[in-house]
């Protein structure tokens, strides 16, 4: 494993022995200079993934021994430490590009602390230089939990075996079952997507297995259903928890026979597909419960993967995050927007209950509220919920009114923001908000013309 290396300008003997022999205990690769003409040696020579320097030096000015340092090296970060710290001089040294100062004395612990913050931002940095360059994956991670996952994916995609993906929502479910189809040997072929929650379960059985002509009133052509569209590919069925029960015998007859019936019709149609579920429930408990058939359960589960949530792999949130950022700036939504290194320690204390996909809408929020600001820790609400500023349009809200009225008036609200985030940029803003643009556009032109984008100036 290669080591971080840092280069430490202290000119106090024994201080400088001192930090040295700690941070080389810790791990650190360190390179000590007790002077301003040795520390632009090691920079002639070497290169630093930190460098920790002190302001009052024997030879040179600190401050503008730094300035030189990070003009040379601007990708290099800085930590500055003084025993005569003033506000002065720790505001220059932030403007010449030191990421933090610590005031002398300290204890270590402090020092290895910033020394983690740091180098995080610059990983961080990386990462987003590395999304730049290349094409950005739809799965980013570097969670080792989910590196597992990843192994149990690379296995079983080029079988033809049934995956069972388990998690809570907002995981990135949809994301594995889309990398087990483009690692398959059916990646060739069409991928098949339903979502079992999102039906009627009076449509669910002919969405599923299609229709004949004439089968029940408005049923006025012969349609496929997605067991057909999905031929010689991959058939991805969310939320399989919620199929009615119904339809599980029917749909484990599919999987065993591989053929169907249309609803209405009397013909036996082959079917060639490979399945892949999904779901947040608990599929045993549903078992035991009579809710879900014993059968299928073993049939559609013969390579289960447990995704974990983002709570168990808080390493991905920077590069997340970053991933995010990128995507927004693609799409012209709001001000590219950057995060302190407290604020960005904010959200990685919290749990998000709703995962990526929580942390992806949080970002929006950001990016659309503060437009091109550096996001401080005190504009990320500790709890991400009540709090945020979502929820804080509700604090001018009048409660003199009917609940039709009041959500009608939030909706109002919510898309002018949407809205002056994207610079009226209607497409934008519709995909931002989950809905077509003609419905959009409905919702502008409601209430006697009084648009979202007149009320965001009224």
């Amino acid at each position: 494993m290669v080591k971080t290396k840092l280069l430490m300008v202290e000119d106090d003997r024994l201080l400088g022995d001192l930090i040295k022999e700690s941070l080389e205990e810790a791990g650190y690769q360190v390179r000590l200079a007790r002077s301003g003409s040795e520390a632009l040696e090691a920079v002639n020579e070497e290169s630093f993934d930190l460098v920790l320097q002190d302001i009052q030096l024997p030879d040179a000015d600190g401050l503008e021994l730094l300035e030189e340092i990070l003009g040379r090296q601007p990708q290099w970060k800085a930590l500055v430490m003084t025993a005569f710290a003033t506000v002065d001089r720790a505001v220059k040294a932030m403007k010449i590009g030191a990421f933090d100062f610590l005031i002398k004395p300290f204890a270590m612990d402090v020092l290895f602390l910033k020394i983690e913050k740091v180098l995080e931002f610059r990983q961080m940095e990386k990462e987003v230089a590395a999304l730049k360059e290349g094409e950005e994956p739809k799965l980013v991670t570097r969670s080792p939990a989910m590196a597992g996952v990843l192994e149990m994916v690379r296995v079983a995609a080029p079988t033809d075996v049934a995956v069972l993906l388990l998690g809570e929502s907002g995981t990135g479910k949809e994301l594995l079952a889309d990398l087990v189809h483009a690692q398959s040997k059916r990646a060739r072929r069409p991928m098949v997507k339903i979502n079992s929650a999102a039906i009627p379960e009076n449509l669910v059985e002919s969405e599923l297995f299609g229709v004949e002509r004439g089968a029940y009133t408005g049923a006025d052509r012969t349609r496929q259903g997605y067991v057909e569209m999905a031929a010689g590919g991959t058939l991805f069925l969310d939320e399989i928890g919620d199929l009615p029960l119904s339809l599980q015998g029917k749909l484990l007859r599919v999987l065993q026979e591989k053929t169907a019936y249309r609803v209405g019709g009397n013909k036996e149609i082959p079917v060639d597909f490979r399945l892949v579920a999904a779901t947040n429930c608990n599929l045993r408990q549903l078992v035991e419960q009579k809710k879900f058939r014993e059968d299928l359960y073993y049939r559609i589960s013969v390579m289960p993967i447990e995704v974990p949530p983002l709570r168990e792999r808080r390493e991905d949130l920077p590069l997340l995050i970053a991933t995010f950022q990128k995507r927004l700036a693609a799409a012209g939504v709001g001000g590219a927007i950057d995060f302190t290194p407290e604020a960005l320690d904010r959200l990685c204390q919290y749990d998000f209950p709703g995962n990526v996909r929580q942390l992806k809408n949080i970002v929006e929020q950001l990016t659309i509220r503060f437009p091109g600001e550096t996001i401080k820790a005190r504009q990320i609400p500790v709890s991400l919920g009540s709090d945020s500023w979502v929820g804080s349009l509700f604090e001018c809200f009048s409660v003199d009114k009917p609940l039709k009225e009041a959500v009608q008036e939030f909706e109002d609200r919510y898309i002018a923001k949407v809205l002056k985030g994207t610079g009226g940029n209607k497409t934008k803003a519709a995909d931002l908000l989950g809905m077509s643009r003609q419905m959009l556009w409905e919702k502008i032109r409601r209430h006697d013309g009084a648009t979202p984008r007149d009320k965001a100036g009224a």
